[in-house]
């Protein structure tokens, strides 16, 4: 699943307040990786691209950061 993240730096704050054992790391330059230790993986791209990776679907996580994009396009 992907969606459009319009401030990452906000989001960046929320993910590491709200869960702050999540391992993040950056592949590459255009991209930084978050890990969640229930096995989500949270791509975010410097054009604002989030991609979900791993249970997304069924995954609490997943759902409250797609929440707050969704608070943060508003």
């Amino acid at each position: 699943m992907t969606i459009k993240c319009n401030n990452t730096e906000m989001l960046f704050d929320f993910i590491s307040k709200k869960h702050p054992t999540a391992k993040v790391s950056h592949p590459t330059a255009l991209q930084t990786k978050i890990d969640f230790p229930d096995g989500l993986v949270v791509n975010v791209f410097n054009t604002g691209t989030v991609n979900f990776q791993g249970n997304s679907f069924e995954n609490k996580i997943a759902s409250d950061i797609m929440n707050m994009i969704n608070a943060i396009n508003r």
